[in-house]
């Protein structure tokens, strides 16, 4: 993205990620405890989300003018083009440490990947339980009033179970519903690609340390043969010219 954009990320993403973790808890405790809150700490507590939201739109505008690919950044930067649409969403951010290339070419970068989606999947199963909590609460055809039910429906969206127990009633709550099960089905698959990738890493570790033994063994054998030949030819040598006079000897004798 260039020298600018680089200094600007390592100098601000830290306070991004401060004021995402904020907004996160801000906008829960807004949704959840919706009807204990007094009316003037609520009416607060949105206007920090909004606060927040035009840091992070600002952050957005700034990264986009200073990239070196300038519009490209937003094609090349779903996330953070998420992040501004969704503030809540903007944590998620954690799934781009196993969307580089070189995430599972290592054991320590298979175990970033996988503290990643540990993670990822908290803050996912959080954010859509606040986010149907927040969809359904209000309808009174939906099963889905508190956020206990909210968490056990995220729960089994995510791991596609489907249970059949709590559904979403409202057209927000079914996008939220189609969404994480999407975002459930790819986490699912990272899981699997991490774990299988650890196993052929560990097989394939075995195998080399097999065929290391087996050259080593090889290797003893040959320089045990080699001393054995050498030993015979130095004992043919050194016997040799004894066998040669002998034989001079007796042709002098016939002569």
């Amino acid at each position: 993205m260039g020298r600018r954009y680089d200094a600007y990320a390592a100098r601000i993403d830290p306070w991004m990620a401060v004021l995402a973790l904020v907004f996160l808890v801000v906008w829960s405790a807004r949704i959840i405890f919706f009807h204990s809150l007094p009316s003037g700490l609520g009416a607060t507590m949105l206007v920090v989300q909004w606060w927040i939201w035009l840091v992070f739109l600002a952050d957005i505008v700034i990264r986009t003018v200073i990239s070196s690919r300038s519009w490209r950044y937003l094609w090349t930067h779903p996330l953070d083009v998420i992040a501004v649409a969704i503030p809540a969403a903007r944590p998620l951010k954690l799934l781009t440490a196993f969307t580089q290339g070189a995430a599972f070419s290592s054991a320590r970068g298979r175990m970033k990947t996988m503290q990643a989606v540990i993670i990822s999947v908290v803050l996912l199963l959080w954010i859509g339980s606040v986010a149907v909590l927040a969809a359904e609460r209000e309808d009174t055809d939906s099963a889905i009033n508190t956020f206990g039910d909210a968490l056990w429906w995220a729960i089994v969206t995510v791991t596609t179970v489907g249970y059949g127990d709590l559904a979403p009633v409202s057209v927000t709550g079914r996008v939220i519903a189609v969404v994480m099960m999407l975002v459930g089905i790819a986490l699912i698959g990272v899981v699997t690609a991490s774990v299988a990738a650890w196993f052929v890493s560990r097989t394939t570790g075995e195998d080399e340390r097999q065929q290391e033994l087996q050259d080593e063994g090889r290797h003893d054998e040959l320089t045990e043969r080699i001393a054995r030949l050498e030993a015979k030819i130095d004992a043919l040598a050194g016997s040799e010219p004894q066998s040669t006079r002998e034989d001079d000897g007796t042709g002098a004798r016939g002569t």
